[in-house]
């Protein structure tokens, strides 16, 4: 599991440095349109992957005994104030930070043993690290996708979402294969 956080969290931080410098060619009205979709804006989708991730990193130092994710970002009383597409993006890469170094130095023995009891729905489930971190990594990938879909009909070009070019390229002699 450590390795493939690892990996999640290299992509993800490339993956969001990528969306920043998208953003930043927008301007703030495009940024802001209210569009035919369930956050209704960029910045409202933009926005609620940066609280899916403070929660995230919130929950895990909580529930770690604040072995992991220690940090300002984690506090309970911080709290995530932005307008612009680049406050944004500047407390995203400050968390995808905190998630790179939280990568580095997770046991992974805690990945099952750390657990939690989270109420969904008014049901209450006893949910491990893994757990809470599996459901992250597609909450986000699926949210990516809901913004790749938002760029794409605003006709921007963009190519975000490739995990593969993370990993290692084999060196072939004129051949291609297709997965």
């Amino acid at each position: 599991m450590t390795q493939a956080l690892k990996l999640f969290a290299t992509y993800n931080s490339a993956t969001n440095e990528q969306v920043a410098t998208l953003l930043s060619q927008l301007g703030p009205a495009a940024y802001t349109q209210e569009r035919n979709t369930h956050f209704k804006s960029l910045h409202a989708l933009h926005f609620h992957l940066l609280t899916s991730t403070r929660f995230l990193q919130c929950l895990v130092r909580t529930n770690s005994e604040n072995k992991y994710l220690v940090s300002p970002l984690t506090e309970e009383s911080y709290e995530l104030k932005t307008e612009t597409s680049e406050e944004v993006c500047l407390l995203q890469a400050q968390y995808d930070k905190n998630f790179l170094a939280f990568t580095e130095a997770l046991d992974e023995k805690d990945v099952t043993r750390l657990k939690t009891k989270m109420v969904i729905n008014r049901r209450t489930f006893l949910m491990s690290l893994s757990d809470i971190l599996t459901q992250y990594i597609v909450h986000t990938v699926h949210h990516r996708g809901q913004f790749s879909q938002l760029l794409d009909e605003m006709g921007i070009e963009h190519d975000i979402g490739g995990v593969w070019v993370f990993t290692e390229e084999l060196q072939t002699e004129g051949r291609s294969y297709a997965g």
